[in-house]
């Protein structure tokens, strides 16, 4: 049993052990580290520049080790500075060698996917007979197909060794003042994260929209919304240059070339979104407004705690058993896993939060010179939503750990679409787990609830958003915008998706709220891979009934195939085909229209 004092839920000693990496931020075999990888990048150069129609498996043999190695420092300081976002003696040895692997990539290793895309069909057929080779072939393939978006080896290199000088120091700037922003209720000051949070855990619906009308109204007269607009013109200008130098068609056809995805699959997804997902978006939260007894529901109601959520704690002991168990119940091998990346002897889970810590979740898994690991963060409070996430990261650690092991440094990373199916999977796993245990109706209600509000988050509230960017590059390529330009752009794209003024929301104090997103600035079009990864996923589950037994092996190989296959040779195996707008119509209808007619189900029973 846990201790009711236990301020971290029994997860307090659940730290990083990064004594495998080095001993501290002055240790001296990171200089060794950072000096014998730039020594390898040069030798690699001298090697392999201009012989790759020859040494090709030589070269992917010792670019791999290059990879791994590179990995360690980079990796070590990353993680340290996760842990502790104050350390400044981290922070000085991380951007030393970081400037020391920076400039030596650029002006060595700059060459080698570029002479690889350039190789003859001969000259890469005569080497397939070479198993390094041929292992790698995806990856050759992908490279090779999309050489013709490559610029002149020396404006690569150039682009290369500016990119630390570019848009995205404009970026990193944002990302400061974000933190610098500060908001006053009631006498107590707070910074943007604190604000937001009180819109998803506040019950009062008067002050959710007094703390909304802070922090839109703040935006402006903090001039946040004046330097979002003004970087992110910079920003938005500097790509559509790069793409415009590259030949790229459109704005996302770089992400989807990135993705494995044709542009037609991506198109469907927010086609179906679009539709289907905002329809059933806007009767949930006419059912949200009815259980919160709200007429109207406003901007601030959104994320609204329901008022019969459930308080129930998980201890750390309590969440790792019931999640492994999820996973394990569908498959042993997966179950293996989860073990080994939650035992503590391993050092591989960093889980209480604390003030120097980095907030949010994530997991990382790496390939190293002697092994292969997954590293996890978190930020533990007990809740069932931290359960969730639990579950969510680990999906993202089986999946590494399995494609790693089957493709290697250069193709176990699957693309962000395809990485978002493992954590999703894991998610579903451990929500049928959860449900299946309730027998109390109101509990099951506030369960479906909260997984449907998640879900519209994830699917379409990220479609939203990458409409609102397609507008905002479209509008760019006109002239520079202004801040008020950026705000229409927000409000007409939010009303197209969640209706019109009064039909479901009433859309005040909110016109500045794109001034904080940001993804706008960070990563130019990845959000829709989030709504990707839910709908794969959900579509993907909804034939477990029909594989059966079939389905587990599928699924695993799914996810051992890593970064080696797109979307349509992915789903294959399982009979589907995502450039089929039917796909992810049903991926929408097999979660949220079940999800949502259960929800109704028991509200009416429940008389609510």
């Amino acid at each position: 049993m846990m201790p009711a004092s236990d301020k971290h839920f029994g997860a307090g000693d659940i730290a990083w052990d990064l004594t495998h990496f080095y001993s501290g931020a002055e240790d001296g075999a990171i200089g060794n580290d950072v000096a014998k990888i730039v020594e390898m990048m040069a030798t690699f150069e001298r090697a392999y520049k201009g012989q790759l129609a020859t040494k090709l498996g030589d070269a992917l043999d010792d670019y791999q080790a290059i990879a791994k190695l590179n990995a360690k420092p980079n990796l070590y300081f990353f993680l340290s500075l996760t842990r502790d976002t104050t350390d400044s003696v981290m922070r000085r040895e991380s951007s030393k060698a970081q400037e020391a692997l920076t400039v030596a990539n650029a002006r060595h290793m700059t060459f080698f996917e570029l002479e690889v895309a350039r190789l003859s069909d001969a000259e890469v057929e005569a080497q397939m007979v070479d198993s390094r080779v041929a292992h790698h072939a995806p990856w050759i393939k992908h490279l090779r197909t999309n050489a013709k978006y490559f610029l002149d080896d020396a404006v690569e290199q150039a682009l290369t060794l500016r990119q630390p000088y570019g848009p995205g120091e404009w970026s990193d700037m944002m990302e400061e003042l974000d933190a610098a922003l500060r908001f006053r209720l009631d006498g107590t000051e707070m910074n943007l994260s604190e604000a937001l949070n009180i819109l998803v855990v506040e019950t009062d619906p008067d002050r959710r929209a007094t703390v909304l009308k802070l922090v839109n109204d703040g935006l402006d007269s903090q001039k946040h919304t004046f330097f979002m607009a003004r970087t992110l013109n910079v920003a938005i200008g500097s790509y559509l240059t790069d793409i415009d130098a590259r030949g790229y068609t459109h704005v996302m056809q770089p992400v989807n070339v990135r993705n494995l995805v044709d542009d037609a699959t991506v198109d469907a997804l927010h086609d179906a979104v679009k539709s289907r997902g905002a329809e059933l978006g806007r009767r949930f939260y006419k059912l949200k407004a009815r259980l919160l007894k709200l007429d109207t529901l406003r901007w601030s109601d959104r994320n609204a705690p329901m008022p019969f959520v459930t308080k129930k704690v998980y201890g750390w002991g309590e969440a790792c058993a019931l999640v492994r168990a999820a996973y394990e119940d569908f498959s042993p091998t997966l179950g293996r896993l989860v073990a080994q990346v939650l035992d503590p002897a391993n050092g591989w889970v960093d889980a209480p939060p604390r003030k120097t810590k980095t907030s949010g979740a994530f997991d990382y898994t790496v390939m190293l010179p002697e092994d292969t690991r997954s590293y996890m963060m978190l930020n533990y409070m007990g809740g069932s939503e931290d359960v969730m996430t639990l579950a969510h990261e680990l999906g993202h650690a089986v999946h590494g750990m399995l494609a790693a092991e089957a493709q290697g440094p250069l193709m176990w990373h699957a693309p962000m679409p395809y990485a978002e199916t493992a954590s999703i999977f894991g998610e579903m796993l451990t929500f049928e787990s959860l449900l299946g245990a309730l027998d109390d109706r109101q509990e099951k209600l506030a369960l479906y609830m909260g997984k449907i509000n998640d879900f519209l988050n994830t699917v379409v509230r990220q479609i939203n958003f990458s409409e609102v960017e397609k507008a905002m590059y479209a509008k760019r390529r006109e002239g520079k915008l202004a801040a008020e330009d950026f705000s229409q752009i927000w409000m007409d794209t939010t009303k197209a998706f969640y209706g019109a003024d009064g039909e479901v929301f009433a859309y005040n104090d909110m016109a500045n709220m794109w001034a904080y997103v940001g993804h706008f600035h960070n990563y130019n079009f990845y959000v829709y891979a989030y709504a990707f990864g839910e709908l794969f996923t959900q579509s993907m589950m909804a034939e477990r009934a029909r594989l059966g037994g079939q389905f587990e092996a599928l699924y695993l190989d799914l996810l051992r195939a890593g970064g080696t296959k797109g979307a349509v040779g992915l789903m294959e195996p399982f009979g589907l085909n995502p450039d089929d707008a039917d796909f992810w119509t049903k991926g929408i209808d097999a979660s949220l229209g079940i999800w949502l007619h259960e929800a109704e189900k028991l509200a009416d029973e429940l008389g609510l």
